[in-house]
């Protein structure tokens, strides 16, 4: 007591309360502190259960399940169930052994109000939290890839189901039309039905891979239903209305076409007719099938041999007045040709006969050819008169067998021009024989009328050398066949030599003439010049021996140094006296 006194005494009591003050308010700071300090822990302890208890409910206990479910049918997943069960059993066991009690600590710690150490503890349990929220989120991704599968199926059969119920909103489209040939339609659409009522037992069922492939093979058919039944209708009108029509033009051809006329057998109609029917028959169980690919198939061929049948009968119908003309036509050609031909080969007989002919003059080959045409002409004749045969086909053989005489015609004129060159040919070697023989008689003539007193001995060598060529000729005529060519080589060249010697035989006679003018004119000279008689002699004798270009050349040059220009002088009165 006494202490304390002394104390206050020491202190003061003013210092004393200032420093009771200060302590009550330290203590009431430190009250409120804890308190607020407390608040905050508890609230983030909270805040950290709620995080736990929103993690503990992710739903890997049901998906775990679900994996169960789907391992049970597809072995390839079993393995993965198991880790994943091995993986939710860890992550379990760190939540409540672990996480868990670290909280239940904590929590613990602060109702009683003791916040020693607990924000240390505080951010291991969110450290631990994380990890707890990543491990159970991975776990979930995981698990959710391998039960996504049914989540793809579902969705792909959603689609697959819209697929149909289009299909089948075209087909409503299109049923007034079809309905009534094709009711397999409908057979289709109720198979497809029961067919996802299967596909639906399968998922519920877990059998995901088998509703995969199903569900593929289900698309499938509607994908092919799909694509048929936009052709539908137009097959159903060509097997139903367009055919059947063309069918009963072909009917109404063979009808037309049945009796003696016509031979319907040769062309194999009856087979051909059966074979449509058959063709046509698949066709339309094709299409009730809705088969738009297999009645494809079928239906070109068919259309084909359709029209083939049509345009076979309609030819054939065509084809009968056709061949009426053309074999008239072709007949009488025959009959013409042949009777020229007759007379042609007498000609050309003849002609080789008297002539070497040349490999050109081909007539007796297309004779040959022609007496061809004949036999096949007469073969066809022998197939009217047995009446198997089609008259489109006959027309075929008769229109070629005219195209071939035809070409006879040809034949025929060029061989009456090569006969016309031959004898037109001879003819000239005959005629230029004619005036050969004719130009030596003048020759022989003028030689004897002019009274010259010789001939020079080249001019009568030049002379026998024609003769001889002349008769050399007659005998190479005499010959039979003659070669053409080679007699007119001869003729032309037999020509050339007595034309030339007709030339030397005018000059000669010229020539002379003109020596006797020129001596008679210069002989009034004669007795008044010595040189001038001497060199006349000299002209006369060269005159007389038959040297009459050089007797010329002697009186002319005397009678131009007698008279300049009087030779031309004479020259031109025995022009115009010969004019």
């Amino acid at each position: 007591m006494d202490y304390m006194k002394n104390f206050i005494e020491y202190v003061g009591v003013r210092n004393l309360i200032i420093f009771g003050a200060i302590l009550v308010a330290l203590i009431i700071f430190m009250i409120v502190y804890h308190s607020i300090k407390l608040k905050i822990y508890r609230q983030e302890i909270l805040d950290l259960q709620n995080q736990i208890n929103g993690i503990k409910t992710l739903p890997l206990q049901y998906r775990l399940g679900r994996v169960q479910s789907i391992a049970k049918n597809m072995p390839e997943v079993a393995e993965e169930y198991e880790q994943f069960t091995k993986d939710f059993e860890k992550i379990t066991e760190f939540q409540k052994n672990e996480l868990g009690v670290l909280v239940n600590e904590v929590d613990e710690s602060l109702f009683y109000g003791k916040t020693h150490g607990i924000k240390k503890k505080l951010a291991l349990i969110h450290e631990m939290t994380q990890r707890y929220d990543h491990d159970a989120k991975d776990l979930l991704t995981r698990i959710e890839k391998v039960t996504e599968i049914e989540n793809i199926q579902r969705v792909e059969i959603i689609r697959v189901k819209g697929k149909y119920r289009e299909v089948g909103n075209e087909y409503e489209k299109i049923r007034v039309k079809v309905e009534e040939f094709v009711p397999h339609a409908l057979e289709m659409f109720k198979e497809l039905d029961d067919d996802f009522v299967k596909l639906e037992t399968l998922m519920n069922n877990q059998m995901f891979a088998d509703a995969k492939n199903f569900t593929e093979e289900i698309e499938n058919r509607i994908d092919s239903l799909q694509e048929n039944l936009k052709d539908l209708p137009s097959y159903v009108y060509v097997v139903s209305d367009l055919l059947p029509s063309k069918i009963d033009k072909v009917d109404e051809l063979i009808t037309s076409l049945e009796g003696d006329e016509y031979a319907l057998e040769e062309m194999n109609i009856a087979a051909r007719r059966q074979e449509v029917d058959e063709q046509m028959e698949e066709s339309i169980a094709h299409v009730k099938n809705v088969d738009i690919k297999g009645a494809a198939e079928v239906l070109e061929p068919l259309t084909g041999l359709i029209e083939e049948l049509v345009i076979d009968l309609g030819k054939e119908l065509d084809s009968y007045k056709q061949f009426k003309e053309k074999w008239r036509e072709s007949y009488n050609e025959l009959q013409r040709l042949t009777d020229v031909y007759q007379n042609t080969m007498k000609e050309y007989r003849r002609l080789i006969t008297e002539f070497v002919i040349d490999e050109e003059v081909v007539i007796s080959k297309k004779y040959e050819e022609f007496k061809q045409i004949q036999k096949d002409a007469n073969d066809l004749i022998e197939q009217m008169e047995s009446g198997h045969f089609a008259y489109a086909n006959m027309l075929e053989h008769v229109e070629n067998l005219y195209d071939r005489m035809m070409q006879h015609d040809a034949y025929l004129e060029e061989f009456e021009k090569q006969k016309e060159d031959i004898e037109t040919k001879n003819q000239k070697t005959e005629e230029l024989l004619e005036n050969i023989n004719i130009v030596l008689l003048e020759i022989k003539s003028e030689i004897k009328n002019e009274h010259l007193p010789l001939v020079n001995d080249s001019y009568r060598d030049y002379i026998a050398d024609s003769y001889n060529k002349v008769e050399e000729i007659k005998r190479f005529k005499a010959h039979k066949p003659v070669v053409l060519n080679e007699l007119c080589a001869k003729v032309e060249g037999a020509r050339d030599v007595i034309y030339k010697l007709y030339d030397n035989v005018h000059n000669m006679i010229v020539t002379a003439g003109m020596v006797e003018d020129a001596i008679v004119y210069a002989n009034r000279y004669r007795s008044m010049f010595l040189e001038v008689n001497t060199e006349l002699t000299k002209a006369e004798v060269l005159f007389r021996n038959g040297e009459y270009r050089n007797a010329l050349q002697v009186a002319v040059d005397i009678l131009e140094r007698l008279e300049p220009g009087k030779y031309e002088e004479l020259i031109k009165r025995k022009e115009i006296k010969s004019a």
